[in-house]
């Protein structure tokens, strides 16, 4: 088992949450808890938030879950989750349960920076 591990980085349009490891039910509240402070920093701001997610190893349905969420929150609040997955477990995961559907998936953070 992979740690989650976070951080966070400051851009001109967005703040960057990247995120490495595995998202489990142990480690998908830390993903909430990321995400929980950098929507409070963003959406005060007015920025979009990119959710680099190239280097996570697994993702269970629990975070899934934390995405469909946050997602939800972002639209409802205009701040944009954009989310990198080019490829891997992550991607999978997203198009088996369809959710590359829903959210804004991009192939790398500086095609999700330009929008």
């Amino acid at each position: 088992m992979t740690p989650l591990e976070a951080r966070t980085e400051q851009r001109e349009n967005a703040v960057v949450l990247r995120v490495t490891g595995e998202v489990d039910s142990y480690s998908a509240p830390l993903l909430h808890d990321h995400l929980d402070e950098v929507f409070t920093d963003a959406s005060a701001r007015g920025l979009a938030i990119v959710l680099d997610m190239t280097d996570v190893s697994f993702l269970a349905s629990s975070g899934l879950s934390v995405l469909v969420e946050y997602h939800q929150r972002g639209v409802d609040r205009g701040t944009p989750l954009r989310v990198v997955a080019p490829a891997g477990s992550v991607l999978r995961a997203l198009r088996a349960t369809t959710l590359n559907e829903m959210l804004e998936l991009h192939d790398s953070v500086s095609e999700a920076l330009a929008g």
